[in-house]
């Protein structure tokens, strides 16, 4: 029997690379950068979309205590419960000098597939949005 070709579910396109090979994206790879593209959104800053987005910018130079750090995992949550493609767990939130990073456990449900997903937040980052 011949074997199917592969069928992609999502695919998508990004105007952040100059290279049109890189513009095209599809399945996982998109899904990571849909959720980059909140990730790295303030809320407000999208059009007709004030929800859209992640505050953890505005947790940047708060006192990093346990609720800060829970804001921050909510903050995420909140963006990973709009995507319905992924669900997360098991997330480290880590504080460095000028910034955050969260590393989590993303499920793709589409594809069965389990891998760990990390953003920073920082400084220099927030500067360049």
């Amino acid at each position: 029997m011949a074997q199917q070709p592969y069928q992609r579910l999502f695919y998508g396109y990004s105007t952040l690379e100059t290279d049109v090979k890189k513009q095209e994206f599809s399945d996982i790879e998109l899904i990571k950068r849909d959720l980059m593209n909140a990730f790295y959104t303030r809320p407000g800053e999208r059009v007709m979309l004030p929800k859209f987005g992640c505050g953890v910018w505005n947790l940047l130079f708060e006192p990093f205590d346990q609720f800060t750090e829970q804001a921050v995992i909510s903050e995420i949550q909140t963006v990973i419960d709009n995507e319905t493609r992924v669900q997360a767990n098991n997330f480290v939130v880590t504080v460095y000098d000028q910034g955050i990073q969260v590393q989590m456990d993303l499920y793709y449900v589409p594809f069965n597939v389990l891998s760990t997903f990390s953003l920073t937040f920082d400084q220099q980052i927030a500067q360049a949005l």
